[in-house]
């Protein structure tokens, strides 16, 4: 009875510990600003991971301290993780992170923000040429002669010039009839909002504090430019539109301070990052919407998601019906 005993005990230990050995293990790195969106998008991509019997190492890098991202994602795979979802910092400096990966086997998802001319795994994000014509669009229709000022994220982050060149399909036109002249456009280091302050308030300033619209890309930067607009008196309605849908954005839609943003629904997305993320550790087949061209070798696997433009008339169909944000949220008690 006992030798029955200790085999049984034996087997249930080996069978423990071949699952613990096969089970897949997820890195994930977000090298990223202020944003409220990121801590939020990690924790649903753990919560969904850990759901699908993964073990999970996420890693939030906001200031490149104590770690660079670089030396994150290095003890990440030296750790043993099987894939590595990324946001890059900086999307020119990630030959070291890709390189090691492929020497250690390790798949790589690149998440939101995509680097250009390197073969990678898949990408999960949205359509940012497609968000930044909605924009121009809605900009467009709104101030179609006057000046604009264009506050654009981090230089290097390879989805802003895409977003840029979408609404310039728009703004151009107008800018080759002379309705429309451009007073600022400028890259705004790190995403930061006092460089964006500093840089819009003097565009203004030079341009006998006149402006019609700025396009921001990103609502921290639409959220400064309704404040410079304040601070500098400007009488006229002032056309401001943002992107990411945060409930500060959502506010000044229904206080007349913006007039729209861009919402992705970036739980989807974030979910979506994890499952794929699963498929490829696993060797599953992935769930693919498009084919993302980064200039590469090949074309990049891709699952990308549609982005809203968000008004103050559509806030509740869009925000509120779906769950998105309470009414109390929005509109206070």
């Amino acid at each position: 009875m006992f030798k029955k005993l200790l085999a049984c005990f034996l087997l249930l230990f080996l069978c423990v510990g071949c699952d613990n050995a096969t089970k897949p293990k997820l890195g994930i790195s977000f090298g990223v600003g202020p944003a409220k969106r990121w801590p939020v998008e990690m924790n649903l991509m753990v919560e969904r991971a850990k759901e699908l019997g993964m073990d999970v190492d996420a890693r939030l890098n906001k200031t490149d301290t104590p770690k660079t991202q670089t030396e994150d994602c290095i003890d990440m795979i030296d750790n043993g993780i099987s894939t590595l979802i990324l946001v890059p910092r900086d999307a020119n400096k990630t030959d070291e992170i890709l390189d090691y990966a492929r020497k250690k086997n390790v798949k790589v998802l690149l998440y939101a923000r995509t680097i250009l001319g390197k073969n990678l795994d898949f990408f999960v994000g949205y359509d940012t040429y497609k968000i930044g014509q909605s924009l121009g669009s809605h900009l467009s229709e709104k101030t179609y002669k006057g000046s604009v000022a264009i506050l654009k994220g981090d230089a290097n982050d390879f989805n802003v010039p895409l977003l840029n060149d979408g609404a310039m399909k728009y703004f151009q036109p107008l800018v080759e009839q002379g309705d429309l002249t451009i007073i600022l456009d400028e890259y705004i280091d790190g995403w930061n909002p006092e460089i964006a302050r500093k840089k819009l308030t003097a565009a203004i300033k030079k341009n006998n504090h006149q402006v019609d619209a700025i396009f921001a890309h990103n609502d921290i930067m639409a959220g400064v430019a309704a404040e410079v607009v304040k601070e500098l008196g400007i009488k006229n309605h002032v056309v401001i539109v943002g992107m990411d849908a945060e409930l500060p954005a959502i506010k000044r839609l229904v206080n007349g301070t913006q007039d729209a943003t861009v919402y992705m629904d970036l739980k989807a997305m974030a979910v979506t990052a994890a499952n794929e993320a699963y498929n490829l550790a696993t060797n599953k087949p992935t769930n693919v919407n498009a084919a993302f061209d980064n200039k590469s070798a090949s074309t990049i696997k891709a699952y990308l998601v549609n982005g809203k433009i968000i008004t103050r008339e559509n806030i509740d169909r869009q925000l509120i019906d779906t769950g998105v944000y309470t009414r109390e949220e929005v509109y206070g008690k």
